[in-house]
């Protein structure tokens, strides 16, 4: 496995599944984000070089929108059962 198949295959679908099941388990939006962006900047510093800073951002938004629609909808679920 070479990086481009880490940058833009694994850690972009772990990015996503995971916000999705933290979101919905933490009920906290911005934890995801964080770790995400932590995660990606220490693969930026040890596995890619500094170009490697605007996917760090990307990712952070992509798992920051994922966070807060996993939320609504939890809270929308949870509404509902009541």
């Amino acid at each position: 496995m070479d990086e481009l198949d880490l940058a833009f295959g694994i850690l972009p679908l772990s990015i996503i599944v995971l916000s999705i099941i933290f979101t919905y388990i933490f009920k906290k939006v911005y934890i995801m984000p964080l770790v995400s962006i932590v995660v990606s900047v220490i693969l930026m510093f040890t596995v890619f070089n500094l170009s490697f800073w605007g996917w760090v951002v990307v990712y952070g938004l992509v798992s920051l929108v994922l966070s807060s629609i996993t939320n609504s909808i939890r809270k929308k679920l949870d509404n509902r059962n009541k």
